[in-house]
């Protein structure tokens, strides 16, 4: 009965957590796409350039103490205070580095404009530092139903202030005024409809345990952002503003669909696999089912947009990125398996192991410095090509860790892939031949035609070859239909 209850929890959390990252990035990508049509690569290539300090920020400002929060059994109004002092301290002094900072970023990268871009856009630091517990009780509770709601105003009025600034020449401010008007509007649903507030109370002692989970991954975070924008950094630098953005282009639209599912893995799987932790062989099962499922549902949708990306872009942002489609593709290869590092780093949470997270993302990155001190003797093509071959060592890292930790090692693992990538290549081999066909006809027809054939022969493929996702994901649906029916 306990595992029932929890399969039909985390069922509806899985639920209520898809409409709210896909209904919410959505919104907040169709903007950023209405606005690179209004604007232009340079303008992103600027946010590019200030992408790695922001994030470095935003990860500073939590410092792992929402995951060590979630993973503690039962905490209580002490720590929660405890702990919302502590990010609301890290975000003023996050953002008084970045603030110091900035004019010296300006002069690293030539860019006069960055030194206010970066001092505005950054602001969001201490903003987000003040909805934080309370979206961490949320999810704590399983409660995403009510986080896709507070979520939704925030993004429409970004939408609309963005659109609004970029129509009226405000060129690379419509992006800042998009992303701050969204955090504001988001804040302020918080703070209105959850009705936690913090206390005037603080606990050294629960501080130490907090931190002391928390603080290495803050820093495993830490080195993922500033290996994860090595790219930012170094085509900036040594590339122009354009080709930045285009790569930083390429980058979203990849970045898109994969932070759906990985933020979906990332937000359901914490706080169930907590609560079934002690049963390694019920983790085991559960952890295998969300990798297989994951992978099945992104490596065709990578796949198909890899042989559709130039009548994709062509269609959605116009020929001005054009550019862009190469840097798209050769990301598509990687991008992949990134909901299963998202799995990977939680089996790691949920049994504690902050300084094996920390370690291995320490091997991860100095491995990484010597793909890009290689590829940059290949050009910009190069580096794009070494963050993919990056995402594959990194699986292999990743896998043979935690897979000690629950049985499941990493040839197992792989195993259980491969059936599905056969699948989805031989739906990308067939998607590729319609779009040759049609290759003079408009954008659209280059898309449509190429992806309902596509969506047919990979649901053929895995009829017929008894896919064990395929027949796992029809069962998920038909159990939410039982369920929906019977309320």
């Amino acid at each position: 009965m306990k595992y029932l209850n929890l399969k039909n929890q985390s069922l509806n959390a899985t639920i209520w957590t898809i409409i709210d990252i896909v209904f919410n990035k959505a919104t907040f990508f169709v903007a950023t796409l209405v606005l690179a049509r209004l604007l232009g690569p340079n303008e992103f290539g600027l946010i590019g350039m200030i992408w790695v300090f922001f994030t470095i920020g935003t990860t500073l400002v939590d410092s792992g103490l929402s995951v060590s929060l979630i993973r503690t059994a039962n905490p209580d109004d002490v720590e929660y205070s405890t702990i919302f002092y502590i990010n609301l301290v890290m975000s003023l002094i996050a953002y008084l580095i970045i603030f110091i900072a900035s004019p010296f970023i300006a002069d690293f990268y030539a860019q006069p404009i960055l030194k206010s871009l970066i001092r505005i856009y950054c602001f969001g630091f201490i903003i987000t530092a003040l909805r934080m517990i309370a979206q961490t009780m949320l999810i704590r509770e399983m409660n995403f139903k009510k986080i896709a709601i507070l979520n939704i105003p925030g993004n429409i009025v970004g939408l609309i202030i963005g659109v609004f600034m970029a129509m009226n020449e405000y060129k690379v401010w419509s992006i800042v005024g998009l992303y701050l008007s969204n955090q504001i509007v988001a804040t302020m649903m918080y703070f209105i409809f959850v009705k936690w507030r913090p206390k005037i109370v603080f606990s050294i002692e629960k501080m130490k345990y907090h931190w002391n989970f928390g603080y290495k991954l803050m820093l495993s975070a830490q080195l993922n952002t500033v290996f994860d924008n090595m790219y930012n950094i170094v085509i900036g630098k040594f590339y122009s503003v354009q080709s930045l953005g285009y790569y930083e282009r390429a980058y979203t639209f990849n970045n898109y669909p994969v932070s759906i599912l990985s933020g979906i893995i990332s937000k359901v799987s914490l706080p169930l696999l907590s609560q079934i932790s002690e049963d390694k062989q019920r983790t085991l099962q559960v952890y295998r089912k969300i990798s297989m499922l994951s992978f099945y549902i992104l490596s065709p949708l990578m796949l198909g947009a890899l042989v559709l990306a130039k009548p994709l872009f062509s269609l959605v942002l116009g020929e001005q990125w054009i550019p862009a489609v190469p840097f798209f593709q050769i990301l598509c290869l990687g991008y992949m398996l990134y909901p299963i590092h998202s799995l990977n780093i939680n089996i790691l949470s949920i049994y504690g192991k902050s300084n094996l997270f920390l370690k291995l993302e320490i091997i991860k990155k100095v491995m990484l410095i010597v793909l890009v001190l290689v590829a940059f003797n290949f050009g910009i093509y190069g580096l794009v090509w070494s963050s993919v071959i990056s995402s594959y060592i990194a699986l292999f890292i990743n896998t043979f860790y935690t897979g000690g930790l629950i049985l499941y090692y990493t040839k197992d693992q792989l195993i259980d892939l491969i059936p599905t990538l056969i699948i989805s290549i031989f739906m990308a081999i067939f998607m590729y031949i319609i779009h040759i066909l049609l290759i003079d006809y408009i954008n659209l027809i280059q898309i449509v035609f190429p992806s309902i054939v596509g969506l047919f022969s990979f649901g053929l493929l895995s009829f017929i070859t008894r896919n064990e996702s395929f027949y796992c994901l029809i069962t998920l649906l038909k159990t939410k239909s039982s369920n929906d029916t019977s309320n």
